[in-house]
Parts: structure tokens; C-alpha cells; sequence
């Protein structure tokens, strides 16, 4: 059974996810930062985690141009698990801040 195709589950959850939350952004355009920051404790731990997040990524950009010049052996395949891992953190604060920013059905 070939089950390659696995592997892109993180990167399209994460435009998925990605694109709730600009619709959730148009859609609710005054309330959605109002929504974001309620909840201060979870948005600053969601705001970290994505600071670090970029950190890797922007790690991964730096290896790649390290090994334009000088190539490394198995520094694509490190590169390309440190970016499937940063999408996979991607996806949970999408997620986060999609289910974060839509307003819900109060009980009257």
C-alpha cells in the first residue's frame, strides 16, 4: 500500500486552516481582534509558539542556502522534516485562532 500521500495532510490542513481564519477576518472584521484577545492567556502561548515556529522555518531557509554553496549530505532530508514539523505546528495554531475568532450561538 503506498502511503505517500500522507504527507500532505499538514500543509493542506494548514491552507485550510490559514484560510478560515482570513474569511473569519473578513467576514468578522470588527469583532475578530476583539475575539483573538479574550482570551490573552492562549493567544500570547499561540503567539510564541508561531515566533518559534518561523524560527525553524527560517532555519530551514538558511540550511538550504548553506547548502547551495556548500551541500551537505542528508541536509535535504533534515530540511524537509523541520519544514513538515513547522507546518504541523502551523495547522494547530491555524486552528486555534480559526476556532478562536467566530463568534458563538449564545443560549437565551
Amino acid at each position: 500500500m503506498d502511503l505517500k500521500w500522507i504527507i500532505m495532510i499538514p500543509p493542506l490542513l494548514t491552507l485550510y486552516f490559514s484560510g478560515r481564519v482570513l474569511l473569519n477576518n473578513m467576514r468578522y472584521d470588527a469583532a475578530f481582534l476583539g475575539m483573538l484577545f479574550s482570551s490573552l492567556d492562549e493567544t500570547a502561548l499561540l503567539i510564541s509558539v508561531f515566533a518559534v515556529s518561523m524560527i525553524v522555518f527560517s532555519a530551514t531557509r538558511v540550511m538550504d542556502l548553506i547548502d547551495l554553496f556548500w551541500p551537505i549530505p542528508g541536509n535535504d532530508e533534515i530540511i524537509a522534516a523541520l519544514t513538515w514539523l513547522v507546518d504541523i505546528v502551523l495547522v494547530y495554531i491555524f486552528y486555534r485562532v480559526a476556532t478562536m475568532t467566530v463568534p458563538r450561538e449564545k443560549d437565551i
